[in-house]
């Protein structure tokens, strides 16, 4: 999973990169990427692989990782700045993690200044897919003109309604799309159709009570449910706020870079009693890597053997080939069987060959919906897929 670091100038992307960077230690990132493009490959923690790991004794145990990307800020605080290389990082991201800068502001200023920074963030957004419309819509005009098709049928049609209502301020995450509608304008990577999760900076001399504070900010911006310019909303419609009860007990990330950094530099067993002491519940990368599973709607599955331990990322709701695709596109090609497991049936029975003895061990075909948990032995005509 790709995640963009996002934000305005000055608000603690860096920062947050660096903590990420540090989490995913030296050989987990690479700065070297064209025009400041800068990536961290962050692995995401679960005891179950360890469990698994000192059962089979593989040579090589390998979590799953969420790559993070951050384009080094190189213009001055001014809002908006989303160049096209800035947009391109965002169009290739699954989720985007906007930072929101709340360090040089006390707490009773945070409701505004979070507001008006998500607003920014989100309206810049639907802008640049407003203009990504309007280009295509120029040219397949001109193309009709001439006798070309478009690249779909209907697709004339489903860009003229998608520009009405995005000229309006309303995301392409609110648009109803047909399932071959989507399909067919997959390819634009609309900005205001992606996930985004807030991640909120505050200052060390804030850190106490501020989960309560922000966790009503939170679930009031991402619900839609902020005070608004009455009559410029009553204009265009319901805005964001359409998505409220959905979207209102989505997840969302407080950090304090100065605290994260002292976290980070202290022995595994000490850092409990400090993550306490600065009122925080888990580090900022850990927040990070739970809420982006939950805002993608991803879960882990397992594949197991003497070779290799391994824990692999999937969509909440997919199907066993696309599992087995996930590993390799030969073994979701020739898929024909998967061979399953589910985690808590093997901690209980202790072992493969106990869990088989019991029938727990099952066969399934095409249809099977992937869990959270399950150990997957993928059946291939193409490739055979470890256990």
């Amino acid at each position: 999973m790709r995640i963009a670091i996002a934000g305005r100038p000055g608000a603690g992307k860096s920062a947050l990169f660096e903590l990420l960077v540090h989490r995913a230690g030296p050989d987990g990132s690479d700065a070297s990427g064209r025009g400041g493009l800068r990536t961290a490959h962050t692995e995401v923690p679960d005891p179950r692989v360890g469990e698994l790991s000192q059962a089979y004794h593989p040579r090589k145990t390998i979590l799953a990782r969420l790559v993070f990307q951050d384009l080094e800020q190189k213009s001055g605080p001014v809002y908006p700045v989303l160049s096209s290389e800035r947009r391109d990082m965002l169009a290739q991201s699954e989720l985007i993690l906007l930072v929101i800068d709340l360090y040089s502001c006390e707490p009773d200023e945070w409701k505004a200044e979070a507001v008006s920074q998500w607003r920014a963030a989100l309206d810049e957004y639907t802008l640049c897919d407003l203009a990504v419309v309007e280009t295509r819509r120029e040219r397949l005009e001109k193309a009709l003109k001439i006798g070309q098709k478009p690249n779909f049928p209907g697709e004339s049609d489903v860009l003229a309604r998608l520009h009405t209502h995005l000229e309006v301020g309303r995301p392409a995450s609110e648009f109803p799309f047909t399932e071959d509608e989507e399909q067919g304008l997959r390819g634009y990577s609309f900005l205001s159709a992606r996930p985004v999760l807030p991640a909120f900076n505050i200052d060390e001399s804030n850190l106490a009570g501020a989960t309560d504070a922000l966790r009503g900010i939170a679930e009031e911006i991402l619900a839609g449910d902020v005070a608004t310019d009455a009559e410029s909303r009553a204009a265009s419609g319901p805005g964001r706020g359409s998505g409220a009860e959905s979207r209102a007990d989505a997840p969302w990330v407080l950090f304090c870079a100065e605290a994260e950094r002292q976290i980070q530099e202290l022995p595994p067993e000490d850092q409990a009693a400090f993550i306490e002491a600065f009122h925080l519940t888990e580090p900022a990368v850990a927040q990070i890597i739970r809420a982006a599973y939950g805002v993608a709607g991803l879960q882990s599955f397992f594949t197991v053997g003497d070779d290799e331990v391994r824990a692999w990322t999937v969509r909440r709701g997919a199907t066993a080939p696309e599992a087995a695709g996930v590993i390799h596109s030969d073994l979701e090609k020739g898929f024909v069987r998967a061979e399953v497991l589910a985690y808590a049936d093997w901690v209980q029975y202790g072992s493969h060959p106990a869990a088989r003895d019991k029938g727990a061990v099952r066969l399934e075909g095409r249809e099977y919906v992937v869990r959270d948990g399950d150990i997957l032995n993928i059946r291939s005509g193409l490739a055979r897929g470890g256990r």
